[in-house]
């Protein structure tokens, strides 16, 4: 066979996003076999820990195997592919990496696949593993995971929740809402997103999960409609102002100053250089931290407090005085 042509598929278990092509094999044997086809036909191969990455330089096809299966689809996939993949160029930007994340999620489905229950699926082991970590700390957390941190993150929210109302901003895929709701079941507790989709899986999570008073809202951060879903006294911002262009900074945490009647607590990861397939605008120090806490202090006009922490990244916490409540 001409090292051109296209090689040969299970269209069953084959995803394609463009030129990338997601294939989930059975065993280490099948993914080693196909891995040997791939290179008798002209593919340059590649292997990380988790992907076998295949690419035909003249009509620059992607394939990219594993032997991932649905048990292990969860959002520490996230930081695999991005540690994994970038060097390569299938994930030039959020967009793709997006696309990419859904192929490799979907790759362990069969067809016909449903986009609702890929995306469930994905979202409920994450639950789940998130909650192990929480109630169990990992004496030595992994170097590349999205669950580790963020259980390590929700763990201090916990503690520094206050009041009877909590809204997460920025909600994603609704973990930070739902798990609140089953520690703390008789507060009123709600959730916001930009983005359609994100509302769609907090929903769906909060319903098979058993938490269905939870809410969730179509909101921007940025515009003022926001104010509508009234005050909250506890606001949490989750690894959001970096997806902000920085001219906007101020803007938003004027609308989540005035969201919160009580405690505001923003959290940021630190980067040397902004992570722009997760689509971030700019990155995070401690100093910098620092300046929009004294920043947020000003706007509440001096009445009140704030202090930052180390909390897997940067936390800011912003305190209205007992005045104001």
């Amino acid at each position: 066979m001409d090292q051109h042509s296209k090689p040969v598929l299970n269209k069953q278990e084959a995803v394609r996003v463009g030129n990338l092509i997601v294939l989930d094999q059975h065993d280490q044997k099948a993914l080693k076999q196909q891995k040997q086809s791939f290179l008798a036909r002209g593919y340059r191969v590649n292997e990380t820990q988790h992907f076998v990455v295949c690419q035909n330089q003249s009509t620059h096809q992607t394939i990219l195997m594993h032997t991932l299966g649905q048990a292990e689809i969860d959002a520490d996939l996230i930081c695999f592919i991005k540690d994994e993949l970038a060097s390569f160029g299938i994930i030039p930007s959020a967009k793709e990496f997006g696309a990419t994340l859904f192929a490799v999620l979907a790759s362990t489905f069969p067809s016909p696949r449903d986009q609702r229950t890929i995306w469930r699926h994905f979202c409920f082991n994450t639950l789940v593993r998130l909650r192990d970590q929480i109630a169990h700390p990992l004496t030595t957390p992994p170097q590349v995971s999205y669950i580790a941190p963020f259980a390590t993150i929700y763990r201090r929210i916990f503690d520094l929740y206050t009041g009877q109302s909590l809204l997460d901003v920025g909600c994603s895929f609704g973990f930070l809402p739902v798990l609140m709701a089953e520690r703390v079941p008789q507060i009123c507790i709600m959730g916001c997103d930009n983005n359609p989709d994100a509302i769609g899986f907090s929903t769906d999570l909060a319903e098979v999960s058993g938490v269905p008073h939870v809410t969730f809202a179509l909101q921007d951060v940025l515009n003022a409609t926001i104010l509508g879903l009234g005050s909250f006294d506890t606001v949490t911002a989750l690894h959001l102002l970096e997806h902000i262009p920085e001219r906007d900074l101020p803007l938003a945490l004027t609308h989540l100053l005035q969201l919160t009647a009580k405690r505001l607590i923003i959290a940021v990861p630190y980067e040397q250089q902004a992570t722009v397939i997760y689509g971030h605008e700019h990155v995070f120090n401690k100093e910098k931290l620092q300046q929009w806490g004294k920043w947020s202090l000003e706007t509440l006009g001096g009445a009140g407090r704030f202090w930052c922490e180390e909390v897997a990244g940067g936390m800011l916490i912003v305190e209205h005085s007992p005045e104001q409540e």
